[in-house]
């Protein structure tokens, strides 16, 4: 399979939707750092891409090298030189390929338990940190790549020096048997062909390589937070949920106590008052009763006395 003729994983739709299912509810954090890790996977594609147009145009340099005996006996170590990086190169593409699998199939699993399960099915953006070992064993394969492709630079430099310094010592030769002046090279910057065919791309794909390793350096951190982020989401929505499991008796006793009371108006035993002057009118009558009363018991008592 091209990388070319794949789409991004940034613009994979079920990213998209994970994405989307992230954002709606309230973990923009993991939607972040999910898109990065994406984008982190998108960037290592590109650059494995441009590697391998690298490594073409060395391989069609080695070839179209002028020949000659001392550039022939090079061109066998340069073109496997070339072979070594390419066969890294495809390894690399392979690893980053299965990385990119993978993403892909955890998001469709999240997405479709989302759907059915909705906001805790989302925590399990945490399991991209499956991916962890193979951008592990892709780091170690781009290391031990700058490591050959640094040997390599250097001997390629090396020999595109000595091979330069023959073609001089040889034209020297050459002048000194036609009774000319030799010419001090040493006084002119000059560059063999391999600089051009092989020793430039070299040291292109080094650069990409290390690259490679700050991006997946980054990804690899990128997952790291990503799982400290989705376990404190988790932590804080715990709590909230302790927290409301806690108070809900409190309001349930509470509206229960409401519940209960009666509020009805005091009843009070039946009795007629009056005020003023009625009042007092009432009270006058009352006492001329009890004075008459009175008078007549002390009259009947007399008339007995007689």
């Amino acid at each position: 399979m091209d990388m070319e003729a794949g789409k991004t994983l940034t613009n994979e739709e079920v990213i998209r939707e994970l994405l989307e299912l992230l954002k709606k509810n309230a973990m923009k954090e993991q939607a972040n750092d999910v898109f990065e890790i994406c984008s982190y996977v998108d960037g290592l594609e590109k650059k494995i891409d441009s590697m391998t147009e690298e490594l073409t145009n060395m391989q069609n340099q080695i070839k179209e090298m002028q020949e000659d005996t001392l550039v022939n006996n090079a061109k066998k170590a340069l073109s496997e030189a070339q072979e070594r990086l390419n066969t890294r190169c495809e390894q690399i593409k392979s690893q980053v390929l299965e990385v990119k699998e993978q993403v892909k199939f955890t998001a469709k699993s999240i997405v479709d338990e989302a759907k059915v399960k909705g906001r805790a099915a989302l925590y399990r953006v945490s399991e991209f940190l499956g991916i962890k070992n193979k951008l592990l064993n892709i780091r170690e394969n781009v290391r031990g790549a700058i490591r050959t492709t640094d040997k390599d630079i250097a001997k390629t430099a090396l020999l595109g020096k000595g091979l330069r310094e023959a073609g001089q010592t040889a034209a020297n030769a050459f002048r000194t048997f036609a009774d000319k002046p030799e010419v001090d090279y040493s006084q002119k910057e000059q560059k063999h062909p391999i600089t051009k065919a092989v020793l430039a791309p070299m040291k292109a794909v080094k650069k990409m390589l290390v690259s490679m390793e700050l991006h997946l350096d980054a990804s690899i951190d990128k997952l790291d937070n990503l799982a400290m982020n989705v376990q404190l989401d988790k932590e804080k929505h715990m709590e909230n949920a302790k927290t409301k499991e806690q108070t809900e008796p409190e309001r349930v006793e509470a509206e229960r106590v409401e519940a209960e009371i009666v509020y009805s108006p005091m009843v009070a035993e039946p009795q007629e008052y009056q005020y003023n002057a009625d009042a007092f009118e009432a009270r006058g009558v009352d006492e001329v009763k009890q004075e008459a009363a009175h008078k007549e018991v002390s009259k009947v008592r007399a008339d007995k006395a007689r």
